[in-house]
């Protein structure tokens, strides 16, 4: 309930499946595994 916090704004990679990476720029991919979602930048995470 209420507004977001500011941490919760400042997520870099959690939820932003698709967008680009605030770091690099390269695409946010998603990998589901079982039941949990792992968000990731391919270049700044590999």
């Amino acid at each position: 309930a209420g507004e977001p916090g500011y941490f919760q704004q400042q997520y870099k990679v959690y939820g932003r499946s698709g967008e680009p990476c605030r770091v690099c720029g390269q695409l946010i991919r998603l990998r589901r595994q079982g039941q949990r979602s792992t968000f990731y930048c391919p270049k700044c995470q590999n």
